[in-house]
């Protein structure tokens, strides 16, 4: 049983060399969302008492002698919570309990709300808690998550996380913050999320495609960022959490206060973590078949630090809905290993006498978030709508190098090899009609701005602009409190501009090489200027079924789709995180995927089981694929260039759980992912 307490002593205002009684209060909380838990049954042992916790959570037990006494909370749908006390002195309690995961799944699957994990129930979701979260605390956000079966955590460098939902990863898994879907160039595998994880009290992972409700870039999922509950009653919260861990002697904090009064709550947090050079149990690595010494086991400039900073306020509206505006910073520098950075070196790997200290080449980020939520009741449905503005700003920074020869440090900034600026203007309008009938509808509206500009002294992705909007119809028909129908249709159109590039010292490099002009201006054109329109149909059919109370089985079936990034269509250059050479393919079209998801699950009052097989099949999906051409580029190797082809995937997850007693639980789950090229015939 896990749960947290906290406990406020205090003296009386007034004591007396006779005052030999004393008093115990308290309030029940729900350990997940804070919120009071009125009519809890509370107990005092060995006297015997028996109250019941009023509508805010109070209970109170008067003119106790003091001594030892046992406090018993129990609460239909928790664990029971039994505390020891001393009494010397009043007391005041502040007890959290534990909702029971048997409980936990009822709700699941009865819910009546018309929230997203409702609508598409035929789509496997896990929603976590923050006692999820703190139980598997880990580096970041993703690694946090990646218990979960069918959610895997891709870490590169130190600190970089990015989620894969089976096997679908980057620009095919959005990560939606408080209704808004994350822009941080996530196209780059050494980009990390940027997401405060101590910022997050609830989450929703959907496992499967989502396009219908956030476009393009949900075609293998959604990891949802879900805002904190709102406690009922007024109150004033404060939290601290320490931080350490061992591998790359990390230490940090986080605090958070919080208050509700009347109608306003509002909440702050502010998160600093520093950590050194990461241990690795080895000497040497290799790289580009280039065997490097790992001077007393730590990765040399692999060090880092992080400063993050959030505030939230909402004001309470009538039936309940309000408004929310939420503002965030994330701000990280990480250092990269000298040796895997372009071409190997050696002497740049010899210690130097440090191991927090981030020298070149390094990585800083910074990704700043503005996110207005608004829901109220309009005629016979509910009007919500978000609106977000974010600006990512990435900068690589190295010592300024040339492979051309005639290249001259830039006068402003030598330093600054490559700068991305994005900034990502974005809104979603949904209205929910008939949500208490049989047959509900949703009808939806998202669009999206993007403008990215770059900078320094080297050139990968060009500037680009890019403009989406789609609209989506949604059905749920429950035919009978055992089956319920789900449909809907989304169309999306989009528009991408991407700036042109001309490469003058490359011209000037393929010259003194004894390139003709001609073939010297061809490969010298870095970028074309490129206008590309987008538009298709997503959708899906579904059921969810419950014959019986300890069984349910869900299906979906569906089609969507992804626009092609700008780099998979304009990248030209080496990047210098996975060093290669990387062209983008200006014909690429839409990737469209056909997908089938299913769920059965067995649920009973010891016994948990899920099975999730899935199949999806794409008609042209996007990938990078060695050449076999030597790049023109000095020192960047062989070419890696996008292409499409046909592809499956296709696996599942399986996982149960057996509860020994309320104290103890054991659990164990699998997964598996199979994918395969269709065209050429290999995985």
């Amino acid at each position: 049983m896990r749960y947290l307490i906290t406990v406020l002593l205090f003296a009386a205002g007034v004591s007396c060399a006779f005052a030999t009684r004393y008093s115990i209060h308290g309030f029940i909380h729900d350990m997940e969302n804070d919120r009071y838990l009125a009519a809890a049954t509370v107990s005092l042992m060995p006297n015997e008492l028996h109250v019941q916790a009023d509508n805010k959570g109070y209970f109170s037990f008067e003119e106790l002698p003091p001594g030892n006494y046992m406090l018993s909370v129990r609460f239909i749908g928790y664990d029971d919570l039994h505390v020891p006390l001393l009494l010397s002195r009043d007391t005041l309690l502040h007890l959290h309990l534990t909702p029971s995961r048997v409980q936990l799944q009822a709700v699941i699957v009865s819910a009546n709300n018309n929230d997203e994990r409702t609508i598409i129930a035929p789509l496997p979701v896990e929603e976590i808690g923050r006692g999820y979260l703190l139980r598997h605390n880990a580096a970041n956000f993703v690694q946090s998550l990646s218990s979960l079966p069918g959610l895997a955590s891709m870490d590169i460098g130190a600190g970089f996380s990015k989620p894969v939902i089976r096997g679908l990863g980057f620009n095919r898994v959005a990560v939606v913050d408080r209704g808004i879907v994350q822009q941080n160039q996530q196209w780059g595998a050494d980009h990390g999320l940027e997401i405060d994880q101590y910022d997050v009290d609830r989450a929703r992972v959907h496992k499967g495609p989502m396009s219908l409700f956030h476009g393009s870039d949900a075609i293998g999922g959604v990891i949802e960022v879900l805002p904190p509950f709102v406690p009922d009653e007024d109150m004033f919260r404060g939290e601290a959490s320490l931080i350490a861990k061992g591998n790359n002697s990390l230490f940090g904090a986080s605090v958070m206060v919080s208050r509700k009064r009347g109608d306003w709550f509002t909440r702050a947090r502010a998160t600093i973590q520093d950590y050194g050079d990461y241990r690795v149990p080895t000497d040497t690595i290799e790289y580009l078949t280039w065997k490097m010494p790992v001077h007393g086991r730590r990765m040399k400039n692999t060090a880092g630090r992080e400063a993050n900073l959030s505030f939230s306020v909402h004001r309470e509206g009538e039936n309940g809905k309000g408004t929310w505006l939420h503002l965030s910073n994330v701000n990280a520098k990480n250092g990269f290993f000298p040796g895997s950075h372009g071409i190997p070196s050696l002497p740049r790997l010899e210690p130097d006498g440090a191991t927090r200290n981030i020298e070149h080449p390094y990585a800083a980020s910074n990704h700043f978030k503005v996110v207005l939520n608004r829901e109220r009741r309009v005629g016979r449905g509910r009007l919500k709508y978000d609106l977000g503005y974010q600006q990512n700003r990435r900068e690589e920074r190295s010592e300024f190098h040339t492979h051309y020869g005639s290249q001259t440090p830039p006068a402003v900034d030598p330093d600054l090899e490559l700068r991305f600026v994005l900034n990502t203007l974005s809104g979603n309008v949904r209205y929910s009609v008939n949500e208490e009938e049989r047959w509900s509808k949703d009808i939806g509206f998202s669009t999206e701005y993007q403008h990215n500009r770059v900078g320094g002294y080297s050139f990968l992705l060009p500037e680009f602009d890019r403009f989406t909007a789609g609209a989506f119809w949604l059905n749920r028909f429950t035919v009978n409190d055992r089956l319920q129908l789900t449909g809907g249709v989304r169309y999306d159109a989009g528009r991408l501009h991407v700036e042109g590039y001309h490469d003058a010292l490359l011209a000037e490099y393929l010259l003194r090489q004894g390139y003709d002009e001609d073939e010297a201006n061809r490969y010298a054109r870095r970028a074309p200027d490129l206008q590309r329109t987008f538009g298709d149909f997503s959708g899906s059919v579904g059921f969810q079924y419950t014959p019986a109370p300890r069984h349910s089985l869900k299906m979906n079936a569906g089609k969507s789709f992804r626009y092609p990034s700008a780099n998979e269509l304009a990248s030209n250059g080496v990047h210098h995180g996975a060093f290669r050479h990387e062209l983008g393919n200006t014909g690429l079209q839409p990737e469209s995927g056909y997908q089938l998801d299913m769920e059965y699950r067995y649920n009973s009052e010891r016994w948990r089981f899920t099975l999730s097989p899935f199949l999806t099949y794409f008609s042209n999906y996007i990938f990078l694929e060695l050449t076999g051409e030597w790049s023109v580029l000095p020192h960047a190797g062989q070419i890696y260039a996008y292409r499409q082809s046909k592809a499956m995937i296709a696996g599942g997850e399986v996982s149960a759980e057996y509860e020994i007693d309320r104290h103890w639980r054991v659990s164990s789950s699998m997964e598996y992912v199979y994918n395969r090229n269709l065209d050429d015939h290999y995985p």
